[in-house]
């Protein structure tokens, strides 16, 4: 299984849009700003397509 190459930039609004999104739970929120565990990620973007403010960029 491949690991996340995507990472959190610093443009976390904090909005909450990505909240519960993640069906692994690899998405998570520390004092309001997402971070992934590479190890539970399983690259289905779906954090990537609600995020309004982009702050979640995949990294080929």
């Amino acid at each position: 299984m491949k690991t996340a190459d995507f990472i959190i930039v610093l443009g976390c609004k904090k909005c909450g849009k990505c909240d519960g999104i993640c069906e692994t739970g690899a998405l998570t929120h520390v004092d309001g700003i997402a971070s992934v565990d590479h190890e539970k990620c399983n690259l289905c973007m779906r954090c990537i397509k609600v995020c309004p403010n982009k702050a979640l960029v995949y990294l080929d």
